[in-house]
């Protein structure tokens, strides 16, 4: 026979107030990790890992010539909030990447800036030292999301060339040529995949190699895969910051916007500064563009 319980209105709150004082078994809070890169060729690279909260994509941080993984350090809060993982390494010869792998110590300022060898195209060998170490640690191409400034855009451009796995790039302030590691056709080669370039217009030189390297990308990538921000200022990591991140991050979860009218009255010096579109107007091929710097 069954019982009906029924608890008079002290007797239920006294129950609530025992149960609500049990504890409660909340999922780990994700801590960076310090972690240790090896190159293929010997470079061991000092890095920062936080791992994605359960599929989230992870971003690999490629930092520019002379810097080091600090200049990422205003996107590791938004990552964390929005769930996603990072990678943030020094490149050998930066930062605290100096031990070369005779056991010597170098840093970039004694590197040959010529040469399709040179150290800073073997650069390319530490991000695949990171997608690498991502991969044993269960974290699938599909997941990763290549990211650089200025050098680093052009190597996050050149490895997922090579590495058709990898979902998409983020390019802040890539050049045509950098200290020889060149962006062009590897962006050819680059294919189907969404790209985010982004660019500051207050640098005519570099913005008319950024013009030219969108128009590449709109014609060998897909208009849809092709989204481009433009700020009223700005060069490298900068461009990246607590006020924007989150765009950036949004296109991250949604890389292919929705279809936009291209603006055939466009500006022929491109997008207005402080926009983002699928779309900008292309610097003709012939145009005179001068040579990044090569220091």
């Amino acid at each position: 026979m069954m019982r009906s319980v029924f608890l008079t209105g002290a007797a239920a709150v006294s129950l609530f107030l025992a149960l609500s004082a049990l504890p409660v078994h909340a999922a780990p809070e994700r801590e960076e990790e310090r972690v240790t890169l090896t190159t293929e060729d010997g470079w061991n690279l000092s890095g920062r890992w936080l791992k994605a909260a359960g599929d989230a994509p992870t971003l690999v941080l490629i930092h520019t010539q002379k810097s080091d993984l600090t200049e990422w350090e205003p996107l590791f809060k938004p990552l964390k909030r929005y769930g996603f993982g990072y990678l943030a390494f020094d490149l050998r010869g930066h930062g605290n990447s100096f031990v070369t792998p005779s056991g010597s110590t170098a840093t970039w300022r004694a590197f040959s800036v010529d040469g399709q060898d040179n150290e800073f195209n073997k650069m390319l060998r530490d991000v695949e030292a990171a997608i690498a170490f991502l991969s044993t640690n269960s974290v699938s191409g599909a997941q990763t999301v290549l990211a650089g400034s200025v050098l680093g855009a052009n190597l996050a451009i050149k490895a997922a060339a090579i590495h058709p796995e990898i979902s998409m790039v983020i390019a802040v302030s890539p050049v045509l040529n950098v200290n020889s590691v060149l962006s062009v056709n590897p962006l050819r080669a680059y294919g189907q995949r969404p790209i985010l370039l982004i660019a500051g217009a207050d640098r005519a030189r570099q913005y008319a190699e950024f013009q030219i390297l969108n128009h590449t990308a709109q014609i060998t990538c897909g208009k849809r895969n092709v989204t481009v921000m433009v700020e009223a200022k700005g060069f490298g990591p900068g461009l990246v910051n607590k006020y924007n991140a989150r765009r950036v991050l949004d296109w991250v979860k949604n890389p292919r916007l929705p279809d936009i009218v291209e603006l055939s009255t466009a500006a022929a010096t491109g997008l207005e500064p402080g926009t983002t579109e699928q779309t900008g107007a292309p610097l003709e091929e012939n145009a005179p563009v001068s040579e990044f710097p090569q220091d």
